[in-house]
C-alpha cells in the first residue's frame, strides 16, 4: 500500500483544546486530532446508513470490531493466500465483518490508513489566554445574568449553572503532516477534510463550542493541492460497490427546538444559524452557553426525561438506566463561523446519533 504525505494549514476560529489525562493542554496531541476525525467520520457514516446500530460498541461509545487473535490468525491466512495489496486487505477486513470506521482509522490489530506526521505552532505564545477567556461562567436559572470567575459557584446549584473554560488552549495557525493511503485520499481523507472544515470540531470542550477551526492550505508532498474542497462526496466504492457518492446529511432549522427531535428514519445534521454576532469570541461563547442553560433549565420545568435531556444536553455521569455505557457528552454545540472580522454564532445538533439508544431501532 502506498502512503501520500499531506500538509494541511490550519487556524483555530475558537480555540483548540486538546488534554491529557490530567487535563492539562500543553501541546496539540495527534492522537485527539485523530479522534475528532473519527468521530466526525462515524457520524457521516451512521447518518448514511454506511454502518448500523450493530456496529456499535456501547461500551467504547464508537463503532468498532477488534480484530482478536482468532481472526487475526484468519487474516493472515487470507492474506498470504490472496496478497497483500489495498483491494485484498479491504475485502479480508469487510469478510471478518469489521466495520468501515475501524478500516480507515484502525483497530486492535490494524493499523489506521490515516496517521500524523508532525504538527507544527506556526506562531509564538499559541498556548497562553490570548482571548482573556473567564476560567468560568455562570448562567442564572432565575433569570437572564451570566457571571465570571469569582462571582459564581465553584459548581451548579439551584441558582446558577456552571461552565469552567480552560484557559489553557491553543490559539493561532499550525500545521498537520498526515500519511494518507493514496487509495483513500480523493474518496474518503478530502471530502471528510471539507466536512470539518464546514461544520466539524476538533480536539475537546465542543460542548462550549470549542475547537472550530479553518484550512488555510493543503499541500501534497510539499506542492499546493487547491482542488480539495472539490471533494464534497464520499466515495466508498473501494468498499461498497453500491454506495458511491454519499453527501453531508444537514438540515437547517428555524428554531431551538428542532435541533432536539431525533428520528431514526432520516437521520442529519442540524443547524440553527445566526443566533448572535459579535466582535469579541467571548461574548459569543458567552451568549450561546447561557441559550444553551437556558433551555436545558426549561426542559427540566417542563417535565422533559431526565435520561433523555443528559442524553441531548450531556453529563459528566453515567446515564442512570445503562450502567455499562459512558457518559453522555452534549448532542448540541455551539456553532461559531468567522465573517467579515465578526464571529457568528449558532448550534449544531448530532441529536440523530440518539436513534442508536432507542429499542428496536
Amino acid at each position: 500500500m502506498g502512503r501520500k504525505e499531506v500538509t494541511v494549514i490550519f487556524e483555530t476560529i475558537t480555540p483548540l483544546w486538546t488534554g491529557d489525562a490530567w487535563m492539562k493542554s500543553k501541546k496539540i496531541r495527534p492522537s485527539s486530532l485523530l479522534g475528532s476525525l473519527r468521530f466526525w467520520f462515524e457520524v457521516i457514516c451512521y447518518f448514511g446508513g454506511v454502518v448500523k446500530k450493530e456496529d456499535f460498541d456501547f461500551s467504547k461509545g464508537r463503532f468498532e470490531k477488534e480484530i482478536g487473535q482468532k481472526e487475526q490468525g484468519k487474516l493472515k491466512d487470507k492474506l498470504n493466500a490472496l496478497g497483500c495489496g489495498f483491494e485484498q486487505l479491504t475485502y479480508v477486513l469487510k469478510d471478518l465483518d469489521i466495520c468501515i470506521p475501524s478500516i480507515i482509522f484502525g483497530t486492535t490489530g490494524w493499523k489506521s490508513l490515516i496517521q500524523i506526521k508532525e504538527i507544527l505552532p506556526l506562531n509564538d505564545n499559541c498556548f497562553e489566554n490570548k482571548l482573556n477567556l473567564p476560567g468560568r461562567i455562570c448562567v442564572s436559572k432565575l433569570n437572564d445574568k451570566v457571571k465570571e470567575n469569582s462571582d459564581c459557584p465553584k459548581g451548579g446549584n439551584g441558582d446558577w449553572s456552571v461552565f469552567y473554560l480552560s484557559k489553557q488552549y491553543f490559539y493561532g495557525q499550525f500545521s498537520v503532516k498526515f500519511l494518507i493511503e493514496e487509495k483513500i485520499l480523493d474518496g474518503i481523507f478530502y471530502p471528510l477534510l471539507k466536512f470539518m472544515n464546514e461544520y466539524g470540531y476538533w480536539g475537546g470542550k465542543w460542548n462550549i463550542g470549542y475547537g472550530r477551526l479553518n484550512i488555510l492550505e493543503v499541500r501534497e508532498n510539499n506542492v499546493a493541492n487547491d482542488n480539495w474542497r472539490q471533494n464534497e462526496k464520499f466515495d466508498f466504492n473501494l468498499f461498497f460497490k453500491d454506495i458511491k457518492g454519499l453527501e453531508f446529511k444537514i438540515s437547517e432549522v428555524n428554531n431551538f427546538d428542532e435541533l432536539i427531535k431525533f428520528k431514526n428514519n432520516d437521520k442529519k445534521i442540524k443547524i440553527l444559524n445566526n443566533q448572535v454576532r459579535k466582535s469579541d469570541l467571548k461574548e459569543v461563547i458567552k451568549e450561546l452557553i447561557k441559550t444553551k442553560a437556558k433551555k436545558r433549565a426549561q426542559n427540566k420545568i417542563n417535565g422533559g426525561d431526565k435520561e433523555e435531556r443528559h442524553k441531548i444536553f450531556g453529563t459528566t455521569a453515567k446515564p442512570p438506566n445503562d450502567e455499562d455505557l459512558l457518559p453522555q457528552g452534549s448532542k448540541i454545540l455551539p456553532y461559531i463561523k468567522k465573517e467579515n472580522g465578526d464571529f457568528v454564532g449558532g448550534f449544531l445538533s448530532i441529536a440523530d446519533l440518539l436513534t442508536l439508544y432507542k429499542e428496536g431501532e
